[in-house]
């Protein structure tokens, strides 16, 4: 296992016989180490009618078999039985017997989905019925419209009601509240039905809103309320049907979904390789990456699987493919963690420097710095157990070993610092106490800062050999002359402070600069006076990044001082405090500390590695090592 780079990758080619190609593309599979890619060739592809039309079908009967899986709660297993080869024939079954199923699922789905829309129409009949429920009469004769009477429903505010039903009465209207719902009252007015303009403009500044009777309510509230509850029992009942019936069907149903999804997950790898492989006459050619400890691996399964002769050609990567070669990243299940924090930023090029190792590392040891305190260690430490204890082994969290080891380093700089639950008194510090010694931190972190950032132009300038850059390793920013540039300013930095700065300092910035400003330059494009203040600038900022970069972790220091500081005032409010809220006090402002504080001390760290840290050597644009599998639990991705 490499430490700092990306396992050695093999390209290999193999030559078979086309009637071959399905089984040895489960083969492949099988091995989980082959990632398959296409070349540049004169040769023809595969022809449409053949690999093409297995995949459209192999895409169709995957879609029905995704659906029938989702609607029926089913988890496939996590391997197949036997290694066999599917072809179009088989293929073409599976994806009709699927179809048939889904259209059974699909049925049964539009099914539930009507009576959903029914029992949410009924729903909403009964919230409207709630605001007839208080009048004493047919609700068919509401509906009706009368030569003489003018009767009308209605929503006012509550407010309003008083002064409505007055001037109501002068034109000779009846006005009744028979609900009241909050600040608004349902009203029923009715009077001598005539054209007035008056009685619109009353019930419009009262902010009158009419009510309408929905078709279905043709009898009195009781009445319509008992005929709707018996229709919404009959529904109800319809839906315990459907419920039986969906189990009945994923019962029926499962074990052939599973069977189905064994076969189709057989058809997956020649259906993924079908558009990269290449043919002549009845000759295959597939093409991929492969570990180069894993060669012999697959040589032996094939000639032990495979009747008829395969050739196998395997080469190193050339430079000109490193961009297109996948990164194979082995790493311990401690650090996978970690591992997932650097992909999050990117995936490092093949021949590009692994930070995994590095990021895990200082990751952990400047956790600990900003946030060491026994107790507040020991509580992740002890959650994360916890909560891994709690778990399957198969189901443990991917992220318990990275709060271990967060909890680990926050125990160990705890016992150095002699602080336990914001206490520091009780135990006597094995190193120093941040808060006593303020500047000693601010100096080490400034120490801690150069030093990563002299590591890092290290990588850079090793990355740039690697990737065969050699011009950009010499004479870049992020190159030696960076690298000697920043060990100057340093040096500098340090005469400055002893009063021994010289001439000899001078030159030592200004070589590595010049060289600089001369390459960025020669490199540029444009007017004579652009390519002068683009190298000019670029000059300048790298005085400003490096200088704003080692600033940067004084925030190591900053946040140790921050936890002691945080705990003196904890402290000092609890011993204000009497009795039970002294305790209170500790309790939770020790959460408040491990959880906030915890949190901002992760987020800052994690800054610094990527800011302070990946920015300077990074390209971040390689892609990982994804090779075929053989699991039914897989086949959707």
């Amino acid at each position: 296992m490499k430490l700092f780079h990306c396992e050695n990758m093999q390209h290999i080619s193999l030559l078979m016989r086309f009637d071959d190609a399905p089984l040895v593309s489960n083969l492949l599979a099988e091995s989980g180490v082959f990632d398959p890619c296409g070349i540049a060739s004169e040769k023809k592809h595969l022809p449409d009618q053949q690999g093409a039309a297995y995949r459209r079908i192999f895409d169709s009967a995957l879609s029905d078999w995704d659906k029938i899986t989702d609607y029926l709660a089913l988890t496939p297993a996590a391997t197949v039985n036997k290694v066999i080869a599917i072809n179009k024939h088989q293929l073409l079954e599976i994806e009709l017997r699927l179809s048939e199923i889904w259209a059974l699922c699909a049925e049964h789905k539009e099914n539930k989905r009507l009576l959903d829309i029914q029992l949410s129409s009924l729903q909403h009949l009964f919230s409207l019925l709630n605001q007839f429920k208080n009048i004493d009469i047919d609700l068919s004769v509401m509906k009706q419209t009368f030569s003489l009477l003018d009767v009308r429903l209605g929503i006012i505010p509550l407010t309003y009601v008083s002064r409505l039903k007055e001037a109501l009465g002068i034109e000779g209207y009846y006005l009744s509240v028979y609900h009241q719902y909050g600040d608004n009252a349902h009203i029923v007015i009715a009077g001598v039905r005539k054209i007035n303009e008056d009685i619109l403009s009353l019930l419009d500044s009262a902010s009158f809103q009419c009510l309408h009777i929905p078709e279905e309510f043709h009898e009195h509230p009781k009445t319509v309320y008992i005929s709707l509850n018996e229709k919404k029992q009959q529904l109800l009942q319809q839906v315990d049907d459907l419920e039986q019936s969906w189990l009945i069907l994923k019962e029926h149903y499962t074990a052939e979904i599973f069977r189905q999804g064994e076969l189709l997950t057989l058809a997956k790898p020649y259906a993924i390789l079908s558009e990269k492989m290449l043919r002549n006459g009845q000759l295959i050619q597939i093409n991929g990456w492969i570990p180069d400890s894993k060669i012999s691996l697959i040589q032996e399964k094939l000639e032990h699987d495979i009747a008829n002769p395969i050739v196998v050609e395997t080469r190193k990567p050339t430079p000109d493919e490193y961009a297109k070669t996948p990164s194979y990243l082995l790493r311990p299940q401690w650090i996978q963690p970690f591992l997932k924090l650097v992909t999050h930023y990117g995936t490092p090029g093949y021949r590009e420097f692994d930070p995994s190792w590095f990021f895990s590392l200082s990751y952990i040891l400047m956790f600990g710095i900003m946030f060491g305190d026994i107790g507040h260690g020991a509580c992740i430490i002890g959650l994360s157990l916890l909560f891994k204890k709690g778990l399957k082994k198969q189901q443990r969290p991917e992220y318990f070993s990275f709060f271990l080891s967060i909890g680990a380093s926050s125990v160990f700089f705890g016992f150095l610092y002699g602080s336990i639950f914001s206490y520091e008194h009780i135990i006597p510090g094995l190193w120093l106490s941040p808060m006593e010694h303020p500047m000693l931190m601010l100096k080490l972190a400034l120490i801690w800062g150069a030093s990563f950032i002299i590591l890092l132009n290290i990588i850079s300038i090793y990355n740039r050999l690697m990737s065969l850059q050699f011009k950009e390793a010499l004479f870049n920013a992020k190159g030696v002359s960076g690298l000697l540039l920043y060990i100057a300013i340093l040096w500098s930095i340090i005469d400055i402070s002893q009063d021994q700065f010289s001439s000899l300092n001078v030159w030592s910035i200004m070589t590595p600069l010049v060289i600089i400003f001369i390459y960025q330059w020669i490199k540029g494009s444009g007017s004579a006076a652009e390519r002068f203040l683009v190298s000019l600038f670029e000059a300048y900022d790298v005085i400003i990044a490096n200088f704003s970069n080692t600033l940067s972790f004084l925030r190591v220091a900053a946040f140790a001082l921050n936890h002691s500081a945080l705990a003196i005032a904890l402290l000092t409010l609890a011993a204000i405090a009497e009795g039970a809220g002294h305790w209170a006090v500790i309790i939770f402002g020790n959460m408040f500390i491990l959880v906030l504080e915890g949190a901002i001390v992760a987020i800052q760290v994690l800054r610094l590695e990527y800011y302070e840290g990946f920015s300077r050597f990074f390209t971040a644009d390689g892609y990982l090592f994804k090779p075929m599998e053989l699991s039914p639990q897989k086949l959707k991705n």
